[in-house]
């Protein structure tokens, strides 16, 4: 039996597995965008897919506190439509 990986959701703070939570990423050059894939290289954040957790994404400025940074309105608006 495989072990399941397990991630914290940055806006519900629950352990889910790897597969039900979209991966965030800001590479080296500062970019932030949605990882389907799950692969990509850089500092991660995990967020439900749940439209609880996408709807107070915005309100608990959770990806500003993941990755200490402002992130860029259209940026928020391309992770949400990836979330719906």
């Amino acid at each position: 039996m495989s072990k399941i990986p397990l991630r914290m959701c940055i806006v519900c703070r629950e352990m889910k597995p790897k597969t039900e939570l979209l991966k965030i990423v800001k590479s080296a050059n500062g970019a932030i965008a949605p990882d389907k894939s799950g692969k990509m290289p850089g500092r991660g954040a995990y967020i439900c897919t749940s439209g609880g957790c996408a709807a107070r994404l915005e309100k608990t400025k959770a990806l500003e506190r993941a990755f200490k940074c402002a992130v860029h309105k259209d940026i928020k608006e391309i992770i949400m439509k990836e979330l719906i």
